[in-house]
């Protein structure tokens, strides 16, 4: 899903539904693109990021928005309509994850109605990746968050 303005790309969120993702690829693919002595590690971090939505529920994948326009309402968009794909698809519930030093992406979330269901601690990624703890959130389909925002 793309947010455009002024015909130039503002931001982008993906999601996991029906077996199709915004990330992904297969292992032969990683494999032939990095060869097999760079690719084994880089196939070793995709396999701790992982997930799959369960049923009835569609997984963001991803959200960015172009730091030009934070703050101006992108982002929201993005989500409701990501929302509203669930809804279509008949899914209960979208789920998402956010990394610990990402506190205003959590804000925007929480202001979107979702809520946190678990936090897992992954203090060994901080030095490789720069964050130490992953929180899960869901949000069920149809549960609005703040009125005013318009997607037309």
């Amino acid at each position: 899903m793309c947010a455009l303005l002024n015909g130039q790309l503002v931001g982008l969120a993906g999601y996991h539904l029906g077996g199709r993702a915004l990330t992904g690829g297969s292992a032969a693919a990683v494999l032939r693109t990095y060869g097999h002595l760079r690719g084994l590690h880089r196939l070793l971090l995709l396999a701790l990021f992982e997930r799959h939505p369960a049923p009835g529920q569609l997984l963001m994948d991803g959200i960015a928005v172009d730091s030009g326009v934070r703050g101006r309402g992108v982002g929201s968009l993005l989500i409701e309509e990501v929302a509203a794909v669930a809804a279509e698809q008949d899914c209960r519930e979208v789920r998402l994850d956010v990394i610990d030093t990402n506190p205003r992406a959590r804000a925007l979330y929480e202001r979107r109605g979702f809520t946190a269901v678990r936090t897992e601690h992954t203090p060994w990624l901080r030095g490789l990746m720069g964050f130490g703890a992953v929180t899960t959130m869901h949000r069920t389909v149809g549960a609005n968050g703040p009125r005013g925002l318009s997607t037309s």
